[in-house]
């Protein structure tokens, strides 16, 4: 007979994302991840397979709130504002403690692990489009005036935007991370 789970999937979820964010993939252990999720190990193995299958799950889930909470930014009608907004969400809230989990894990994990090359890969396309969206949008409704080609800028700001969040992750000087953003903005202009 089966039991019944005494757990939501999605808090667990929830729980191995932060714990994923602030350590890591590699120093996480099954320990951690017991203790963070309250799960006993059959319970963790027969819901989510091993370690790397919970992984893979909980960063999903980062991926589905970081990107509801960009295109969220980027839904400004002044898409200047919504950039901008972008950029310096990334100093304060839970990003400016745990990072990102795709720069994180893309330094870490994704050398090592196709798979996980393929989301992250995958994540970056997403950011892309979306700022492309945003920018054509911006360029349409004259709340940017730049000529840099679309595509071009969307891909400067995709890569911009995963170097602000190791700087960020490393706790590197805010006014660094601050006059960087200034500059990056300067180019919408």
């Amino acid at each position: 007979m089966v039991r019944p789970r005494n757990f939501d999937e999605n808090d667990v979820l929830r729980e191995a994302m932060t714990l994923f964010r602030t350590k890591g993939y590699e120093a996480t252990s099954l320990s951690d991840l017991l203790h963070a999720t309250g799960l006993s190990k059959s319970s963790l193995y027969e819901t989510f397979g091993n370690k790397h299958d919970l992984f893979i799950r909980a960063f999903a889930l980062y991926r589905t709130k970081r990107m509801a909470g960009l295109i969220d930014c980027l839904s400004d009608e002044n898409v200047y504002r919504g950039i901008e907004a972008s950029f310096y969400g990334l100093l304060s809230g839970e990003s400016s403690q745990l990072g990102c989990m795709t720069s994180n894990e893309a330094i870490e994990l994704a050398p090592h692990d196709e798979k996980f090359r393929k989301m992250v890969e995958s994540d970056f396309d997403d950011v892309e489009q979306a700022y492309l969206d945003a920018i054509e949008r911006g360029k349409s409704n004259g709340s940017l005036s730049t000529d840099i080609e679309s595509l071009k800028l969307a891909r400067f700001l995709t890569v911009s935007l995963q170097g602000i969040n190791v700087m960020v992750r490393a706790q590197s000087k805010r006014e660094r991370i601050e006059d960087s953003i200034s500059v990056i903005l300067e180019k919408l202009k």
